[in-house]
């Protein structure tokens, strides 16, 4: 799990850090005042006018992809992925029934090459 990039280990190191810089009941003491000062931040109107105009550019946002028919165009090359990623896995799979892996014009052995030679001869002749 990663917030803002910071991992696990991160948080743990980062809150021993604090446990030893504060002691237990001062890190107690400052994680509430800390906790007290979000809610009167989120509460505020200041956040409130924040979340206003993300929604705005967020719907701004949303009416020129629907206006521009960009979904349209994400919609069909998302098809087109997935036949190309069809083709792809077809072309990459071995061919077990035996069929188009050798052709006739190619010798399988050493053998083959030398009946190819007596074929090229015998052409000459």
């Amino acid at each position: 799990m990663r917030i803002f990039n910071v991992g696990i280990r991160e948080v743990i190191l980062l809150l021993v850090i604090l446990l030893i810089l504060f002691g237990p009941r001062q890190l107690q003491e400052n994680a509430r005042k800390t906790a007290q000062a979000i809610r009167r931040f989120v509460r505020s109107d200041t956040w409130r006018s924040f979340l206003g105009i993300y929604d705005d550019v967020n719907n701004i946002k949303e009416e020129v992809i629907r206006e521009s028919g960009i979904r349209e165009v994400q919609d069909s090359l998302r098809g087109i992925n997935r036949q190309l990623s069809g083709i792809d896995s077809d072309l990459h799979q071995p061919d077990w029934t035996g069929t188009g892996s050798v052709t006739q014009n190619e010798p399988e052995t050493a053998d083959g090459a030398q009946d190819l030679n007596e074929i090229h001869e015998s052409e000459q002749l």
